[in-house]
């Protein structure tokens, strides 16, 4: 008898807490927990930015350049293979740059920084999977980022690439 009356009270503390607890989580108001971020961009996906966006317009070249592009929104996988899509799901490039007016996708600009070893890791699931969608990748190495000549050595070559081929 004891027993059924300890194990009872036992099951009712449970529902108790758990009804508090998501009480608690109702009621919270969460309307002024969100700030915007005062920059879109860091410092040095800034400065690559602007040097490729300034390339494009230098040389009237008809592309557009989109700063933080997820690979699932440019790149296609079969419904019928759903590790094609878990294998990019969650994986970006830095700047996606895409030809008007139609915005097809035509190379994907990544900044390689050896010390953010999730970002370099991710790599070796884009490099692939824009090679498959025969989308160009451009490697710009952080070290060269504010060197401004070199970085626009590297955007005019890979820019001159994609028109020899086109």
């Amino acid at each position: 008898m004891w027993l059924i009356i300890v194990v009872s009270l036992v099951i009712l503390i449970i529902i108790y807490y758990f009804f508090i607890k998501n009480k608690e989580c109702v009621i919270k108001d969460d309307k002024t927990a969100y700030k915007p971020k005062e920059f879109l961009l860091s410092k040095t996906e800034k400065t690559v930015y602007d040097a490729m966006h300034s390339y494009i317009q230098n040389n009237a070249l008809n592309l557009k350049v989109f700063p933080k592009m997820r690979l699932t929104d440019f790149l296609w996988s079969p419904k019928n293979d759903r590790n094609a899509y878990l294998r990019i799901n969650g994986k970006f490039v830095d700047f996606l740059i895409v030809e008007k007016p139609h915005m097809n996708p035509v190379a994907a600009v990544f900044i390689i920084n050896d010390d953010n070893k999730s970002k370099m890791f991710s790599l070796n699931v884009i490099s692939p999977a824009l090679k498959s969608a025969n989308i160009k990748l451009i490697n710009i190495p952080s070290k060269i980022v504010f060197k401004q000549n070199e970085l626009n050595d590297i955007i005019k070559k890979n820019m001159e690439e994609y028109y020899e081929h086109k």
